[in-house]
């Protein structure tokens, strides 16, 4: 027993003494910058829930969605360790390996989120966000730092020119959205003040930086902002099993299919309240598009005041439901159009079918049939509303 506690004290140590380096690094060092066909590159997993088990067919499909997408930076959107079925650092330093190690082996840098399940095997509600932080850091290109001082997943990393090597171009934004909602409020975390305060100081910052421009950014956090359920029909009471109250407004559960692009094929749930985020990204204006994991089966982009909320589907093989879009999301940024970018599906299915892949076709999942009769069903409402739809835009636009 005491030799085994005298090894993780070590590794602990290593990965603390590794972290300081690696936070340097990212810090001031390592530069993220556009290709000389003028595209970055960004592959999204999230949700991938790794723990004590192999699943070998997840880390075989991270490593063919990185060699088929060809990322230039690869993110891990939360949840990525089930901490609950850790039993103690070391095994969860020993799960991280193996979501990493498909991406250290191929030379691609990566930065993460926490989400609510990264650290739950810590007793009592003990933080180990800082302790995490150096195991994360002890891997080749990490990325990530602690910007605040406190453990936490809040930073943000500066795309560069290919042309200019002093310009920035784009930013990345990365948020600690926590776990659960502190005492007395129900549901999940959400990005407190601290966050926010930094987030509007650095933008400011970087606007000075950028000769007064604003530079166009994405967010990465796990659990979405409430303000996507600005795009579900608000109610004027509550009624049981039907609606939802996020902000203090009622929303029925249903929603406007015509204000989403792509599949919702569970419900988004995020925080119930919020300390102002989204307020912030909309009066600061430098936020195209937030990127979230969490909801493991839905996969599509919504605009709240004009900004891109974004759900990624999970990569997991520990969870259900993740087999209906199981894979990773593609963006792609593009340096002579700064404020856009392009996003892709990476599914596992899709890759599985590409000669020479070592992944195993799965089409027999009850569950796979099943959420796609619910999106069929729901491509229809959509396919009803569609006339309703263009007619509005073409109204509108007059």
């Amino acid at each position: 027993m005491k030799k085994s506690k005298k090894y993780l004290a070590a590794l602990i140590a290593l990965c603390l003494l590794c972290g300081l380096w690696s936070m340097g690094v990212s810090a001031s060092g390592s530069e993220l910058r556009y290709g000389a066909d003028g595209k970055f590159r960004i592959l999204v997993f999230t949700d991938t829930h790794q723990h004590n088990a192999d699943y070998p067919e997840m880390n075989a499909f991270l490593g063919e969605a990185i060699d088929y997408a060809r990322p230039d930076l690869v993110v891990f959107d939360g949840d990525n360790v089930a901490g609950s079925a850790c039993e103690n650092a070391e095994t969860e330093l020993a799960a991280m390996a193996k979501i990493i190690n498909p991406v250290a082996e191929r030379g691609v840098p990566f930065a993460f989120v926490y989400g609510n399940h990264d650290q739950e095997y810590r007793p009592g509600g003990q933080d180990g966000r800082a302790e995490m932080m150096a195991m994360y850091q002890s891997f080749p290109g990490c990325l990530a730092y602690d910007a605040l001082g406190d453990g936490k997943s809040v930073f943000n990393l500066p795309v560069y020119s290919g042309a200019d090597a002093a310009k920035i171009v784009s930013n990345l934004w990365f948020f600690d959205s926590g776990q659960h909602a502190p005492g007395g409020y129900d549901g999940y975390d959400w990005v407190h003040r601290d966050q926010i305060d930094w987030y509007t100081a650095e933008s400011v910052a970087l606007q000075a930086q950028n000769g007064g421009a604003k530079v166009p950014s994405l967010a990465f956090q796990h659990i979405p902002v409430p303000e996507i359920y600005e795009n579900y029909t608000a109610m004027p009471f509550e009624i049981p099993g039907l609606t939802l109250t996020v902000l203090g407004t009622p929303r029925f559960l249903l929603p406007n299919f015509l204000k989403f692009d792509g599949v919702i094929m569970e419900r988004v749930s995020p925080s119930f309240y919020s300390d102002g985020q989204f307020d912030a990204w909309a009066q600061r204006g430098d936020i195209v598009a937030a990127v979230f994991g969490h909801d493991h089966a839905n996969d599509f982009i919504t605009r709240v005041r004009g900004i891109d909320l974004v759900g990624c589907p999970s990569t997991t093989f520990n969870t259900d439901g993740a087999d209906v879009n199981r894979g990773a999301t593609l963006l792609i940024l593009d340096e002579g159009k700064p404020w856009s970018y392009s996003k892709q599906p990476v599914t596992y299915r899709a890759l599985a079918k590409l000669p020479g892949s070592q992944l195993r076709a799965r089409s027999d999942d009850d569950r796979y049939y099943q959420f796609w009769a619910l999106y069929i069903l729901e491509k229809a409402v959509q396919g009803v509303l569609w006339p309703v739809k263009a007619l509005a835009k073409l109204a509108f636009t007059q």
